[in-house]
This record gives structure tokens, C-alpha cells and sequence, in this order.
């Protein structure tokens, strides 16, 4: 009853699709799994469960491609939900896995793409999240994995709220989860340092310290290249001292509580006024002309 209910709540956010033959196609795959619980329970009935569940997502992948809808994300992330463990569905759901994200990372190519498009964002990377949760054996070996980070590493700094926690989580599930692809950029510290509101400085701080973690003293050298782009006429060179010996000391395996207070004295730095804050974006990312100030 559980998964019947999941499934049926994840097609009926297609029903409010604008378009008729997505309502459709909707109506259809929810009559055949309906079909199908009616005839076995579900736990007695994996087989036919997994050719049921085999055709709708073939035929998610080809309306994604189609029409680039978010609703064929979600949907995604809830059949990996409830199919993720389960050896029928291997096969349907790498095939899902590559194809979604293959497409969903070439229309994400830069600031704009995510700014544009939050509610593919904030989708594509909850179903990353779910993906690692609910079949890491599928996800990490898959070939468009390391497209996926690199995709979240242009994004990180999106403001949209929901899309922005999607991206810091999924990097913080990565890392901890697949510490084997080391992935750093200077957009990681500019969210620290004000490209994303002071609000969400603690979810940017797991993200960075589950990199710090995985990683250690090689994420703490990423870190310091990237500080070292700072300008000295926006943070002292003792300020930028302090932040990277608090990383080192919890690289080497210090407590996090440690970190906390230099993080938060370099983000307030970088967020004194306007003119600091400007010089500071512009040093970490020189590539985004339309760099808008947030509080």
C-alpha cells in the first residue's frame, strides 16, 4: 500500500502538467501499475513489478528529452525511492540514471542555466541525492557521476533557495558518501565568502567541511589557492591565516566546533560593505559579469 500510494502521489503531479499528451501518458502508466497491484502484491510480484515499472521509465526518458520538464525528474527521484535496492530494476534504473542526468547537465552549463531553470535544479540534484542514498552502486561507477559534480560546482552559488540546498547537500552526501573524485573550485569559497545569503552559511560550512573530511590535506590545499585569490584590501592577510589554520586543524581530525567561529569571522569579513563584497566575487569568480550582492 505504501508504494502504491508513493507512486500514484509522484504521477499526479503530471496530471497538472499544461500539456495533454504528458496528462496522458500519465493516466496510463497509473491504470498499468494499478493493474498490477490488483493482480500480485507487490512484495510477491517483483518480477512484473520490474517490467511495470521498466516501461514507465523508458518512456520518462523520452518525454524528458522532449520537454524538459521537472516533473519527470521528481518522479524519478520517487520510483529510486522505492526501487533503488532492488535487483529487477537495475538495469532500468542505470538506463534512467545516465540518460536523465546526461541531458539534464547540457542544458546546466552555466550561472545563467541555473538561475533560469530552479525548478530543474532543485530537482535534478534531489534525485542525485536519492540516487546515492538509494543505489550508490548504480550512481558512483555510472559514467555521467563526475558530470554531475562538476555541474553542481557551477551552480553552487545559484540563489534560489530550494535549488542552492539541493546542490550544497548532494555535495556534502558526495563527499562523504564517494570520497574518491576530488572536485574544488573558487565558486566553493565564494559561496562562503557572499555569493550565497549569510542564511545559508551553515549548509555551504558541512559542504566544505565533509570535503575538508574527505580529503584532508589535499582539500586544504584547494582551499588556499582559492583564498589566496582574495586581494589583501579585502581580507588581511592574518584573516585568511586564521580561516586556513582552523581548515588545517580539522583536516588533521580536530573537532569542527573549532572551525565554526573562523568561518563565520571570514564570511562576515567578506561581507562588511558592498565594495569589499564586489572585490571579494569578482577575485573567486571572474567569469560571472553580473555578480548581484546579497546580505
Amino acid at each position: 500500500m505504501e508504494l502504491q500510494n508513493t507512486v500514484k502521489e509522484a504521477l499526479n503531479a503530471l496530471y497538472r502538467h499544461p500539456d495533454d499528451a504528458v496528462r496522458m501518458q500519465a493516466d496510463r502508466w497509473l491504470q498499468d501499475f494499478q493493474r498490477t497491484i490488483d493482480a500480485w502484491q507487490v512484495r510477491t510480484s517483483k518480477t512484473l513489478m520490474g517490467v511495470t515499472v521498466g516501461v514507465m521509465l523508458e518512456e520518462i526518458q523520452g518525454l524528458y528529452k522532449l520537454h524538459y520538464q521537472p516533473c519527470f525528474l521528481y518522479l524519478s527521484s520517487e520510483v529510486i525511492k522505492m526501487f533503488g535496492s532492488d535487483p529487477s530494476c537495475t538495469d532500468y534504473l542505470k538506463n534512467l540514471i545516465e540518460s536523465l542526468f546526461s541531458h539534464t547537465t547540457c542544458v546546466l552549463t552555466k550561472i545563467q542555466d541555473f538561475t533560469s531553470r530552479p525548478d530543474i535544479v532543485d530537482d535534478c540534484f534531489l534525485l542525485a541525492s536519492r540516487c546515492i542514498r538509494y543505489c550508490p552502486q548504480l550512481f558512483f561507477p555510472s559514467p555521467v557521476f563526475p558530470s554531475v559534480v562538476d555541474c553542481s560546482m557551477i551552480g553552487i552559488t545559484v540563489q534560489h533557495r530550494e535549488a542552492s540546498k539541493s546542490i550544497l547537500n548532494f555535495l556534502s552526501d558526495g563527499q562523504r558518501d564517494y570520497p574518491k573524485r576530488g572536485h574544488y573550485h573558487p565558486t566553493s569559497v565564494a559561496a562562503l565568502t557572499g555569493a550565497l545569503p549569510s542564511s545559508r552559511l551553515e549548509t555551504v560550512t558541512y559542504a566544505l567541511l565533509a570535503l575538508l573530511r574527505a580529503y584532508e590535506v589535499q582539500a586544504l590545499e584547494w582551499v588556499k589557492e582559492s583564498v589566496s585569490l582574495i586581494p589583501s584590501t579585502a581580507v588581511m592577510e592574518a584573516e585568511k591565516s586564521s580561516f586556513l589554520k582552523a581548515l588545517s586543524d580539522v583536516a588533521s581530525g580536530a573537532a569542527i566546533n573549532g572551525v565554526i567561529i573562523p568561518i563565520e569571522e571570514l564570511s562576515e569579513v567578506c561581507r562588511r560593505n558592498r565594495s569589499v563584497q564586489e572585490i571579494v566575487q569578482r577575485a573567486l569568480r571572474p567569469f560571472e559579469l553580473n555578480i548581484i550582492p546579497v546580505s
